[in-house]
């Protein structure tokens, strides 16, 4: 084939995928780096944001990686230019006309379901590696000792039944502050930590001081863009804090309330981002001027924040409308949210099965929105509790509040047993394969239910895919890596804010990295199917 001919598909098979971008989503180009070398030398240019160096890095090391699996026919010196052209030039588009010829019907670089799966494994490792580096970003530096008095605490947030939240300042930055409520650990470190170590499973800097013993007695979760941004948390001694004996008396010590107060000295502290609102707050005031498109992305980052805590053997047990946070600093079409208080939370290596010898064994925090299979768990020598599937479940109830009705699951204690069948019916608007994928959430018997995961995936192929994929036309192969490469190109180049210019689609555009952090071509089959064999109204015969 001469050079010719493949410029001119470079050129032609290019414009397919154009059609796969969201009108009014302009795709804008990176600036190199002004320093450092990869497998191709830059061109010179100026020096530029440290986000921005991060995502052409990414970029770099995504488009080095695809080269290698699906363009092994060209010569040398013709991938040199090809990449060249892909990461330097003004404009996109020539990194669309290479994915368009790569993978253009008919070319056959790519015929195996593995090679399809080999560059999904690109895809995740692109994308992964550029927000293990955003992550660095937002990470505090290393920091030896915290002492309460470090830090400038000021007004009452909010109060739960295990802590108690303040806005806060920290060397000059706006934070808010968690303090514990301590009834019954010793006022030491050493028995603090032992005792609240599930509120830290998020942290992303244990202090130096406490670093070996936090290591040896939590599973930290890693970071995800919908789980809580916890910093560092320390111990020290309880603070007098204006009007605390009237919000949280009986939580103070003695020596700060002599009359009613049953707290000890000590207790933890966490330093956390400060979030604008819950979700239950938020939808009480909001909720019914909110479009349709955003209830789905909503509810897309509930159940991407599941989905992450599911593949590290982690269950929250205690999931509900106001212990999920929202970000509603950026300018966007719909606030980021995030999953918190990890108080009740369930790790374990070996899996989600937890064994229930006795009635005595903590089963959870809120009983009305526990999964049948937990609330009716019976103890025994041989009795076992799976968990696998219980947040997922929670999830699909949270769902009738993000889509403006009460919870069913609040009136009574309808999760002992129900039928389907008889919730209530959400509102004719929501999208029908929503509301069949809230129903099978819902199911009784988990076996029936999907997996995060899968509920997760479904939700990103209603927003983001061709919408005849949903309802029967399979699409081939190769469309369906056109489509992810799209995506990812898509974040690469203009999934973040540079300069201080904040894009409107910062959570749609966050929301698509999560499902490129874990895409696998088998996934993403799987769940084609299931939109089209479960959830797709069947025509009448």
């Amino acid at each position: 084939m001469s050079l010719r001919t493949l410029l001119f598909r470079f050129y032609h098979n290019g414009k397919l995928l154009v059609r796969y971008i969201k009108p009014g989503h302009k795709i804008e180009y990176l600036t190199p780096p002004s320093t450092g070398q990869a497998r191709l030398s830059a061109p010179p240019a100026g020096s530029g944001h440290p986000i921005q160096t991060y995502f052409q890095n990414a970029r770099k090391l995504f488009v080095n990686g695809l080269l290698n699996r699906v363009t092994n026919s060209l010569a040398s010196d013709l991938r040199k230019r090809t990449l060249q052209q892909l990461l330097y030039k003004d404009n996109s588009k020539p990194f669309l006309a290479f994915v368009g010829v790569s993978l253009a019907s008919g070319t056959g670089i790519l015929t195996k379901e593995d090679e399809f799966e080999g560059v999904c494994w690109e895809i995740r490792h692109a994308v992964n590696n550029m927000f293990d580096k955003l992550v660095l970003v937002e990470t505090l530096p290393d920091v030896d000792e915290v002492k309460v008095t470090d830090v400038q605490i000021g007004e009452f947030i909010a109060k739960g039944t295990n802590a108690v939240v303040y806005e806060a300042k920290f060397r000059d930055v706006e934070y808010a502050l968690k303090m514990m409520f301590n009834y019954s650990a010793a006022s030491n470190s050493h028995a603090i930590l032992k005792a609240m170590n599930k509120e830290l499973l998020p942290l992303r800097k244990p202090l130096r001081l406490n670093e070996d013993m936090l290591m040896n007695s939590i599973e930290y979760l890693p970071p995800h863009p919908n789980i809580v941004v916890m910093h560092f948390a320390f111990t020290d001694f309880v603070p007098s804090i204006p009007d605390s004996s009237l919000i949280y008396p009986s939580a103070l010590p003695a020596r700060l309330n002599p009359t009613g107060g049953y707290g000890r000295n000590m207790s933890l502290f966490i330093l956390m981002k400060k979030y604008n609102t819950d979700l239950r707050k938020y939808l009480r005031e909001r909720g019914a001027g909110l479009s349709m498109h955003e209830k789905v992305l909503l509810l897309t980052q509930l159940l991407e924040g599941v989905t992450h805590l599911s593949m590290h053997r982690t269950a929250h047990r205690d999931l509900k409308s106001d212990n999920i946070l929202l970000d509603c600093s950026e300018d966007s079409t719909c606030p980021q949210l995030v999953i918190t208080d990890f108080g009740s939370s369930y790790t374990n290596k070996s899996g989600l099965s937890m064994q229930y010898s006795s009635s005595d064994v903590e089963l959870g925090g809120n009983v009305a929105l526990m999964a049948p299979e937990v609330v009716t768990a019976t103890p025994g020598l041989f009795s076992f509790v799976n968990y696998s599937k219980s947040d997922v479940w929670t999830a699909g109830t949270i769902a009738y509040e993000i889509f403006d009705l009460e919870n069913p699951f609040y009136q009574r204690a309808r999760n002992t047993s129900y039928n389907v069948e008889e919730l209530p019916k959400l509102d004719v608007r929501v999208p029908t394969m929503i509301q069949r994928l809230i129903a099978k959430l819902l199911e009784n018997d988990p076996s029936d239910r999907p997996t995060a995961e899968l509920a997760a995936t479904v939700c990103q192929l209603y927003l983001w895919a061709p919408k005849h994929w949903l309802y029967g036309a399979t699409p081939s192969p190769n469309e369906m890596m056109q489509w992810l490469l799209t995506l990812t190109t898509k974040v690469l180049c203009t999934g973040a804010s540079y300069g201080g210019h904040i894009r409107r689609t910062y959570v749609e555009y966050q929301l698509i990295s999560t499902l490129l952090k874990r895409a696998e071509f088998r996934l993403i089959s799987e769940a084609l199917q299931y939109c089209q064999r479960v959830l797709t109204p069947k025509p009448l015969v």
